[in-house]
């Protein structure tokens, strides 16, 4: 039987998106002062607890790529920039509250009951869920039996883990706090060896 595949799931570090409860999706947002602390400390983390990790791969979007630089220093490793590891991006809406599209538009029902619907003309659920759970099978095949580190957005990968663990491509169930760590083990199917890890984030606040 091959050796399992394990992707190590960082979701990048706070921004001021983040804290005033704004979807900023596709937009480029930087991390704050507390986000690129927590990229440290993750970083620190995954060298003292997942140094054998042969790849990282991250999206391409500002906050993910400052989250990732940290981490390639730590464990000597090259990022790769995917493109289909962005966030969600709901076109017209990107910049609202998610206060305003939960009381106006009715996001997460409407995205339960019509997962082709394309919230503010940007992206389906099903196209985001098949996007990124397309994207990190494939980079578990391109690396079988190793471990590798992907650095990714909390709606998105909340999706894709939907689609790839429970089938259902608009199962908002689990969402990442910023810089958590969880394991995706492929052997062969998908399954979560760990999920949403923060303890290295304990003093930060």
């Amino acid at each position: 039987m091959p050796a399992a595949t394990t992707l190590v799931l960082v979701r990048h570090g706070e921004t001021s998106a983040n804290v005033d409860g704004i979807w900023h999706g596709s937009l480029d947002t930087a991390l704050t002062s507390r986000g690129r602390s927590q990229a440290e400390r993750v970083a620190e983390h995954l060298a003292r607890t997942r140094a054998d990790a042969s790849a990282l791969y991250a999206s391409p979007l500002a906050r993910a790529r400052d989250t990732a630089s940290p981490i390639a220093t730590r464990l000597g490793l090259a990022p790769r920039y995917e493109d289909d590891l962005r966030e969600y991006d709901l076109g017209a809406w990107e910049g609202k509250t998610y206060a305003e599209l939960v009381r106006e538009h009715r996001l997460f029902e409407r995205m339960r009951k019509e997962p082709d619907w394309q919230p503010g003309g940007g992206e389906s659920a099903r196209q985001v869920a098949e996007r990124l759970a397309g994207r990190i099978a494939a980079i578990a095949a391109a690396h079988a039996g190793a471990r590798v580190i992907v650095v990714t957005h909390g709606g998105a990968l909340t999706l894709a883990l939907g689609w790839l663990i429970d089938r259902e491509h608009a199962a908002w169930r689990r969402v990442m706090d910023n810089c958590a760590v969880s394991e995706l083990v492929f052997a062969p199917e998908p399954s979560l060896a760990s999920w949403n890890e923060v303890a290295h984030l304990a003093d930060l606040g």
